[in-house]
């Protein structure tokens, strides 16, 4: 196996393997009450996965490092810091599922012995990135076109009344208070006195 760190054109294998690594793997999914059936499960999405082992960075050439040109303790930290600051990387863990990108979380090292080694604990989180859809016009919901409004003119006839005339041109009867509304300038204050050779103006 072979772990790497990938950040644009920087990239860091670690020359020592960790004796084990962890992945935290979680669904966001509740447990509430209810009276009639107790506590139940509502399912929810999955949570980012978390990755962390502990290792160290070598000062010498021991015979159980993966390769022997890696940089020095010191240098190790300060690229993985820089990597952590950077933000997002690739984190590769050949022979294993793990290929992702992710943040460092959490990075502590230190040293406890003469040795000059750093021991450290790194832990990553997923990064999941956000894709933002746009919805071209050609997909958008079509607005509801405006309803077509027709207008007419009517030349009022002996034996009229506006029941009569908004139900020939209506086909509702119930629609002279409309018609008389539109023409209360023409009719005048009573709805009941219209004259033939009057001109009305409706609109349906």
């Amino acid at each position: 196996m072979e772990i790497w760190l990938k950040q644009g054109s920087v990239s860091f294998r670690f020359a020592v393997l960790p004796p084990e690594y962890e992945v935290t793997s979680e669904s966001g999914n509740t447990q509430v009450i209810i009276n009639a059936l107790g506590e139940i499960s509502l399912l929810g999405k999955r949570k980012l996965k978390n990755i962390s082992f502990s290792s160290f960075f070598p000062e010498e050439k021991y015979y159980f490092c993966e390769y022997t040109s890696f940089p020095t303790p010191s240098e190790s930290v300060e690229i993985i810091e820089g990597m952590k600051n950077n933000g997002v990387l690739q984190l590769v863990m050949t022979g294993t599922p793990v290929n992702m990108d992710c943040t460092i979380e959490s990075f502590v090292w230190g040293e406890n012995d003469c040795t000059k080694d750093i021991n450290f604990t790194i832990e990553f989180k997923e990064y999941r990135k956000v894709v933002v859809k746009n919805i071209s016009a050609a997909t958008a919901e079509p607005q509801r076109a405006a309803k077509e409004v027709k207008s007419t003119t009517y030349t009022v006839v002996k034996g009229d009344n506006l029941s009569k005339i908004a139900k020939n041109l209506t086909g509702n009867s119930g629609n002279w208070k409309t018609i008389y509304e539109q023409n209360k300038g023409v009719i005048g204050g009573n709805p009941n006195l219209i004259y033939p050779g009057q001109q009305l103006v409706i609109n349906v």
